[in-house]
This record gives C-alpha cells, sequence and structure tokens, in this order.
C-alpha cells in the first residue's frame, strides 16, 4: 500500500479506494473508538497508549484479554487458531460496547489481522488504525522488545494471517518503514481523524479568584464552561446547581471550586442526587484530602465518578498556567486531560499523585511547605530591619533574586510587593490560617513524622495579633501578591 506524504493514509469516502490521501469519512467527533491493529511488535501498543494519554481517552490492550492457555500458547510458539481467537474477540467486543453506551471514548490495540476479525470489532464510530511496516523493519522492532509473551517466530505466521484493508472500512495507516518517532506517528493520527481540536464542556462551580480564571483560561483554550457561582454578580452563566446539569451534555464533567467545610460537604450530597451513572466530579478546592474517600464513596452510590485535584497558581494561574496535582482513577484522568493540559503550564506542573486523596494529600504538603518559606522569608526581613548596619532592607531582599540560593518566585514576589510599598507600611500584620497547615500537623502526628518549620510558621499566624508584625506583613503581603487574598487589621 503506497503511503501518503506523511506516512498516512485512509479512505477518503465510502466510495474512495485505499491508495487516498490521509482521511477517513468518518471524522472529529464521529470517531468514538480507535482500534491500533497489526502484527505484533509493529508498535501499535506504544502508539496507542500515547494517543489515549494525549486525548484524554480510556485504554485497552487486548493482549490483557487473552486466556492464559492463549499465553501458553504463544509463549511456546504455537500460532493460535481461530476457535482460540473468537472468545477473546467477543470479550473486545463487549468492552467496546460498554464504551460506546457510556459516552466515552477510547483507544484499544489489537492485532485484527483479519476482515472477519475486524468486522466483529466493528461498530458506528469504530476506526482502525493500521501500523504497516515490511517484514524486516517490524522483526527489527520485535527484536529490541522485551517482557513480551510474544516470540519472533510467530512473526511470520502473523504476516500469513493478515489480510489487507478494503476500501468499504475506515480506516488510516502508518507507515513503519519511513521511521518515524511514536509521538510523530500519534501527531499523524490525530491529524487524520480530525481530533486534533477536541473540546470538552465542562460545569464550574464557584467562580471566585480562582475559579473565574481558571474558566477563562479553559475558555481561552476552546473548551465549553458552564459556569455556577451563588453570587449574582459573578458572571455565572445558570443560577442553580440543577440548570448547571441539565446544561451539561453527558456523560457530565462537573468541577468544584468551593471553600472547604459546609459549601464542598452539601455540594457533593446534592450532585450525587441529581448527576446519573457515568458523570464525573472533580473536587479542585483545598479540601482535607481523609474527606476524598468518603466524596467518592457517596458518589459512587449513584454510579457518579471522582477526582480530587490540587490547583497551585493563585491570580496568577490565568496567565501562567496552574500546577495540578490529581488524585484518582487513571481512567478517570485520561478522560480529563483535554483539560489539565489547558490549565497546567507549557511544561511540566502536572502529576497523577495516585488514587483517591493523592491530590489533595499533595496539595496539603505544597501549602505547609509555602507556609514555611513565607515565614522565613517574613522572619529574615524581620531582622534584617532590626539590625542597626543594615541601610535598606528592602534592597537587600532585591539583590538576592540573582544569584542567591533562595532566589525564588514567592521572593520575587515580596520584592514586587516592597517596591509597590517600601517598609510594607500598608500591609496588614497579620495573616489568615486557611487550614491546610493544620491538616498537614493532624497527619504528621499521626504518621509520626516531625515537621517543625510548618509547625513554627503556622503558630506565627495564629499569634499574629501582635500590635507590630513585619514578619507577617511579609506573609500577608506575599498572600496578596500570588492569591490575591487580602487580610484587615483588628
Amino acid at each position: 500500500m503506497t503511503a501518503g506524504p506523511d506516512g498516512l493514509n485512509g479512505r477518503a469516502g465510502a466510495t474512495a479506494g485505499p491508495e487516498t490521501t490521509p482521511d477517513s469519512s468518518i471524522q472529529g467527533d464521529a470517531v468514538r473508538l480507535v482500534v491500533f491493529m497489526g502484527v505484533s511488535g509493529s508498535g501499535k501498543t506504544t502508539a496507542g497508549a500515547l494517543m489515549a494519554g494525549r486525548l484524554g481517552w480510556d485504554f485497552a490492550e487486548a493482549d490483557d484479554f487473552h486466556p492464559v492457555a492463549n499465553v501458553a500458547k504463544m509463549s511456546a510458539g504455537t500460532p493460535l487458531t481461530d476457535d482460540d481467537r473468537w472468545p477473546w474477540l467477543r470479550q473486545l467486543r463487549q468492552w467496546i460496547d460498554a464504551e460506546l453506551a457510556a459516552g466515552r471514548r477510547g483507544v484499544m490495540t489489537c492485532s485484527a489481522l483479519k476482515r472477519r476479525y475486524r468486522d466483529l470489532l466493528r461498530a458506528p464510530g469504530v476506526v482502525f488504525v493500521h501500523m504497516a511496516g515490511s517484514p524486516e523493519t517490524v522483526e527489527a522492532r520485535l527484536g529490541a522488545r522485551t517482557g513480551h509473551f510474544m516470540p519472533a517466530s510467530l512473526l511470520a505466521s502473523q504476516y500469513a494471517d493478515l489480510e489487507r484493508l478494503d476500501p468499504d472500512e475506515d480506516y488510516a495507516v502508518v507507515d513503519l518503514d519511513l521511521g518515524l518517532s511514536p509521538q510523530r506517528e500519534v501527531d499523524h493520527v490525530v491529524a487524520a481523524l480530525g481530533l486534533s481540536g477536541q473540546v470538552v464542556t465542562v460545569g464550574l462551580v464557584g467562580l471566585g479568584r480562582m475559579g473565574s480564571n481558571m474558566a477563562a483560561r479553559l475558555r481561552a483554550a476552546g473548551h465549553n464552561v458552564v459556569g455556577f457561582d451563588q453570587a449574582e454578580d459573578s458572571e455565572r452563566d445558570v443560577d442553580s446547581l440543577e440548570a448547571l446539569c441539565q446544561a451539561l451534555p453527558e456523560p457530565r464533567l462537573v468541577w468544584l471550586m468551593l471553600p472547604s467545610g459546609p459549601a464542598t460537604e452539601q455540594t457533593v450530597e446534592r450532585l450525587a442526587q441529581s448527576l446519573a451513572p457515568g458523570d464525573l466530579v472533580i473536587d479542585g478546592g483545598n479540601s482535607p484530602y481523609r474527606l476524598d474517600a468518603l466524596h467518592a464513596e457517596r458518589l459512587s452510590q449513584a454510579g457518579v465518578r471522582f477526582l480530587d485535584v490540587g490547583v497551585s497558581g493563585g491570580v496568577w494561574g490565568r496567565q501562567l498556567g496552574y500546577a495540578l496535582m490529581v488524585g484518582g482513577d487513571p481512567v478517570d484522568v485520561r478522560r480529563v486531560m483535554p483539560l489539565f493540559d489547558a490549565l497546567k503550564p507549557a511544561q511540566g506542573g502536572f502529576v497523577h499523585a495516585g488514587g483517591v486523596g493523592a491530590g489533595h494529600c499533595a496539595k496539603m504538603v505544597h501549602n505547609g511547605i509555602e507556609y514555611g518559606m513565607m515565614q522565613a522569608l517574613g522572619e529574615g526581613y524581620d531582622l534584617l530591619r532590626a539590625v542597626d548596619l543594615i541601610q535598606d532592607p528592602d534592597a537587600v531582599m532585591a539583590s538576592w533574586q540573582e544569584g542567591s540560593v533562595i532566589r525564588s518566585w514567592l521572593l520575587d514576589l515580596l520584592v514586587a510587593a516592597l517596591r509597590d510599598d517600601p517598609g510594607l507600611a500598608g500591609q496588614p500584620d497579620r495573616a489568615a490560617d486557611s487550614g491546610e497547615a493544620r491538616w498537614m500537623l493532624q497527619s504528621a502526628l499521626d504518621l509520626g513524622v516531625p515537621l517543625p518549620v510548618t509547625a513554627a510558621s503556622l503558630y506565627a499566624r495564629q499569634v499574629s495579633q501582635r500590635p507590630d508584625n513585619p514578619a507577617l506583613r511579609v506573609v500577608s503581603a506575599l498572600r496578596a501578591q500570588f492569591g490575591g487574598h487580602r487580610e484587615y487589621s483588628v
């Protein structure tokens, strides 16, 4: 088969032949599930997993569905018969049907060498991507692979079984002989199937400083946001949680940016009563991580999925991107990746920290460290002001921005605050305790982990009623700089 200019070709229309330019009669939103096919060693699992991760789609590796008897035969170098394959293929079809019925989009890797195998897997919205290459190219790839039960000796039998895709099948072809990297292979598949501009619709509850800026960043990336907030002047799109649920396409995606406590608790309960199986709730507020399991369990009673996401970036996140720490099932994480990609910085700034609760746990530790760093900067500034030899403590702080081992974004923000308000005379000398450091210390006590710096910074905030406290003015100024937080003197 002749490849197109970028190593792909496929069916351009119902009557077009297989030698046409890269295209498929199924395009964009009509593509519901992509099956990467080809002989063993063709790289279909690598490319398929990359594509699923990039698009946030579910992923299934067909080899994982093989019964033990099939694995034993292949490991021994014995080719499978059709009688071996049919039960396996029917399980794959069940997975496809479940994805389509739930309204999810997915990627599967499966050899699918024969037309009748593909016919069993075929359904509306299913497209095949053939990873096609010469036996020499694939044998070289297979020889470099370790840890797989398929020996190179079976490659000839797979090529013998391989049946060319017919003109009436929806497909694209990757020409392995061109030597493209897996990333480039996925680039071309995504482009050929019109998937590069995937748009996600999300309901965002809570349009305060963080929520409103996140909504703006998501919209700037081309995603649809339906916003709700209790405040009538919040530029909300709907005036109730029920209206938000009705406005979202199924399966629905709802992201919470609410304060911890009653606001989050009550909203989770209402969503458990309003949403349907297959919907997904993301808690992006600073909830205690130990509550995440309870929220996930309550929502699961209604068949609703759950992720917890620690979000850092403050008021600068809209411009620079947010650091995202995610907890939950990998399947759910992949589903939301287009939103995560839009919110995070261009490089880094994202981690799937673990199961439910891991995202908020990571954010709790992050904020505890933040407490300590801000307190250290504040105490250092306090001492600089007290020493008679220091003529300009503000200038000393500014000098540390370059070359110093303590240079940091927080130091940059402090220098900016000092430039706007020399001596920070206009800042209140108190700082609120927002909860995360207390939760961190409670967890540390349970686990026997000493956290003296975090404890000291928390106690400093709790004693910030001191009449004159330059250190707390620094902390107050920094909270205003990165998070838009405002303290008020008492």
